[in-house]
């Protein structure tokens, strides 16, 4: 699987951030479909639904993709998969043992001045304060266990100590359009602020026309960093958080498709036409019938 690094932040110590990539990547890399690789079959088919009409059908199931990102990430050290955090259904969970510095501000009054600081230095409009400012106060005042990412110049208003600290990091990994990633972003925004994490991860397509909209059709699922982007998605996030996008090694019409129940399953073209359309048959092992346009 392709993976890119989309964000980090660099609120998260290095040693921290390097183990929640380094999970989620190899978690990533170990959903296959072809020998070693995650090859996608981006063939269009139809079904005919009850009143006979011809509609686009969903060839391949998100929830093969994630229910393997769970169940890959569940079994290495100190991570969870799908699990309940606060009621709140969350697809992992890493924890990591940091020993190093950590900031801690001294006057909590001194925060909005920080997050302004923060805002000159990387250029970001002034309205990012609304989400800056719950972050850095739940960073630098509840807890003591984040570095300072290009701040040098305001590191007197702070205490250095050297701490030891057990980091959770929630992850979620979203395949459905761009509302769901921003909900889930919301999701993680709310752990961190109620104390349930420190820090997350949040995966999802880098872009429609590699990944998202050749997985999946059009119209159904088409939520990538690239959607996300041209909504100002870093504007709402208000917690630590490393961004990690994905999208298939390659695509071929001979690949299998993934099935709902985290199976693979291929078409069996029956050599046969549709009566009224023309389409070509083909039929699942469960009996069920695709129908293709035929080449023209």
């Amino acid at each position: 699987m392709i993976t890119n690094i989309e964000l980090d932040d660099g609120f998260l110590p290095s040693s921290i951030a390097g183990i929640v990539k380094d999970n989620v990547i190899n978690s990533l890399n170990g959903i296959k479909t072809i020998n070693d690789k995650f090859i996608i079959n981006d063939c269009s088919f139809m079904r005919k639904q009850n009143n006979n009409r011809i509609t686009p059908c969903v060839m391949n199931s998100a929830s093969f993709i994630s229910s393997k990102f769970q169940k890959n990430l569940s079994l290495l050290p100190n991570c969870l998969g799908e699990n309940s955090i606060n009621q709140q259904r969350i697809d992992g969970l890493i924890t990591a043992k940091y020993n190093g510095l950590a900031y801690k501000i001294r006057d909590k009054t001194k925060i909005l001045e920080v997050a302004f600081k923060y805002i000159e230095s990387k250029k970001l409009l002034n309205n990012v304060i609304y989400t800056l400012f719950p972050m850095f106060y739940g960073m630098y005042v509840d807890r003591l266990c984040f570095s300072i990412p290009d701040l040098d110049e305001i590191e007197k208003l702070f205490d250095v100590e050297e701490v030891n600290y057990h980091y959770r990091i929630g992850v979620e990994f979203e395949t459905g359009n761009v509302a769901s990633s921003f909900r889930a972003i919301n999701k993680l925004n709310n752990l961190f602020h109620e104390g349930y994490i420190d820090g997350g991860c949040f995966i999802t397509s880098i872009d429609k026309k590699n990944s998202a909209t050749r997985i999946w059709p059009v119209s159904n699922r088409n939520g990538s960093f690239q959607e996300l982007k041209n909504r100002s998605y870093i504007s709402q996030i208000s917690l630590p958080l490393i961004c990690i996008g994905f999208s298939p090694d390659g695509f071929s019409h001979t690949a299998p498709f993934l099935g709902a129940n985290g199976e693979l399953y291929e078409l069996e073209n029956t050599y046969k036409r549709d009566d009224k359309t023309n389409f070509e048959i083909f039929k699942r092992n469960d009996g069920l019938d695709f129908l293709k346009a035929p080449f023209k």
